[in-house]
């Protein structure tokens, strides 16, 4: 990482934490190597989520490496930032084959993918990659939307539908994952009986509320057993905290529960994660990139943990 004391957070070219640019893993191995995936083409309301890795990447600037929480330290791994995928504006199947070939390429030179997305169709190729080598993981999910449509306006990709495919495709195995943060309202009770029907534990933002994030904590810790894979979608918290996102819904959690919440990753045997649906042009004064930038960072402290 560049010190900032020799050059200034606000320059030098935007990489994750100013971290290296690493494009060849085989020569330069990492122990985590961040891949941007900027792609929103899946979105079915607000675009912009193309724009999430850049984002990020330069809100993470305000990052330090020692996490006081957690008792970690950046700087005791590999980290680098293996740069975007090369994805096809206009095309989801094609940039689906682009997205799994290259997280495939990470994890195929040992390295622990950290993707920022993006919208959420991306984690469907990304959980390809993950299977391919772990077979079916276990799946923490935090969200504000279940994401198990089948399909929308007749075609089987968006970002509505992922985890219905990935659990169709066995990349994902119900039973050992979690969903939390569900709300707003539903087309009816069939929606209902689709999620309790698909298999995986969900827990709804009242139920966090009523529980508490301890609670939450224990469950995935519970619940997790073998390869674990972490989706964050933004929209698990509330606009008021997390504005620049393509499908806000109110009352969701706080910045504080968040970053709490992301910690309890440190309780499962992690090998990857994502963290998608940042979308800069409804981000007022950069709120929500900041913020995803600080889940990223507890997010990568707890492989640090897992590594010790």
């Amino acid at each position: 990482m560049i010190d900032p004391q020799e050059v200034p957070r606000f320059a030098g070219i935007s990489t994750f934490m100013r971290t290296a640019h690493v494009t060849e893993l085989e020569t330069e191995p990492a122990d985590v190597a961040v891949v941007g995936i900027p792609f929103d083409d899946a979105t079915t309301y607000r675009p912009g989520a193309r724009f999430g890795p850049r984002a990020i990447r330069a809100a993470s600037t305000l990052l330090k490496p020692y996490n006081p929480v957690l008792e970690t330290n950046l700087e005791a791994i590999e980290l680098v930032d293996h740069g975007d995928v090369p994805t096809v504006p206009g095309y989801i199947e094609r940039t689906f084959e682009e997205i799994e070939e290259r997280i495939g390429y990470v994890l195929d030179c040992g390295a622990t993918p950290a993707v920022l997305g993006g919208d959420h169709s991306t984690t469907l190729p990304v959980l390809r990659a993950i299977a391919e080598e772990y077979g079916p993981v276990g799946l923490v999910q935090f969200d504000a939307h279940s994401d198990l449509w089948t399909e929308f306006f007749g075609e089987a990709h968006n970002h509505g539908t992922t985890v219905h495919t990935a659990i169709e495709e066995g990349l994902i195995d119900p039973e050992r994952s979690i969903r939390i943060g569900d709300r707003g309202g539903l087309y009816g009770e069939e929606d209902i009986e689709r999620f309790e029907s698909a298999g995986i534990e969900y827990h709804t933002i009242e139920a966090v509320t009523e529980r508490g994030i301890d609670a939450m904590r224990d469950r995935i810790a519970a619940v997790t057993d073998g390869p674990t894979f972490a989706t964050i979608d933004i929209d698990a918290l509330d606009p008021a905290y997390a504005p620049g996102t393509g499908t806000p819904m109110p009352g969701g959690m706080t910045s504080r529960e968040a970053i709490r919440l992301t910690r309890s990753l440190a309780d499962t045997e992690l090998v990857g994660f994502d963290l998608v649906e940042v979308a800069p042009p409804y981000d007022d004064n950069g709120t929500t990139a900041i913020l995803a930038a600080n889940i990223v960072f507890e997010a990568l402290s707890t492989i640090v943990g897992q590594r010790d």
